[in-house]
């Protein structure tokens, strides 16, 4: 009964939040690939983080919640995880992006892909209730409207895909 009300609560004063820690298990469908990591790649990938209690609003109605943690692609692509995006209730579609950078592990002819590396989930406007980091695996799935991953190279080029599967647990 309780969690409803706080959550209200922190939407009123988004500077205020709970730490809450979860685990991200996905695979990601390449969709625009670089060296060897061809289109139509499979990728496993996971993520976990601790957000830090600090929240604030950010331009366009999103909300930043800053977090700690690693986020990893295959098996030596990784970086740590910074903060979780949020939006909720505007014209255009709710989002929950989780955002790493300094990412290590990647090179492709000279061209380091350090980042930022980013999970994003799109669902229909009004997916979410609030602007709180997602709680339940029922929460991260009403975000089905698209689902992306990428990992972008100083700029100069991308590897991206779709996610395909996504398992969370919260705590």
């Amino acid at each position: 009964m309780w969690k409803p009300i706080l959550a209200s609560c922190l939407c009123l004063f988004p500077g205020l939040a709970l730490a809450q820690s979860c685990s991200l298990d996905f695979t990601i469908e390449i969709t625009q690939g670089v060296g060897e990591i061809r289109p139509g790649t499979l990728l496993n990938g996971s993520a976990e983080y601790t957000t830090v209690g600090q929240s604030f609003r950010q331009e366009g109605g999103s909300t930043a919640h800053l977090a700690s943690g690693e986020m990893v692609l295959g098996d030596s692509i990784s970086g740590p995880i910074w903060t979780l995006i949020t939006t909720s209730r505007g014209n255009a579609a709710d989002l929950v992006g989780v955002y790493a950078h300094h990412v290590e592990g990647l090179s492709v002819a000279g061209v380091s892909f350090d980042g930022p590396m980013a999970l994003t989930l799109f669902g229909p406007p009004g997916s979410r209730e609030n602007v709180a980091p997602p709680q339940t695996q029922e929460d991260w799935d009403r975000m089905d409207l698209r689902r992306a991953f990428s990992l972008h190279a100083s700029g100069a080029d991308m590897l991206a895909g779709d996610v395909t599967m996504l398992t969370v647990q919260c705590t």
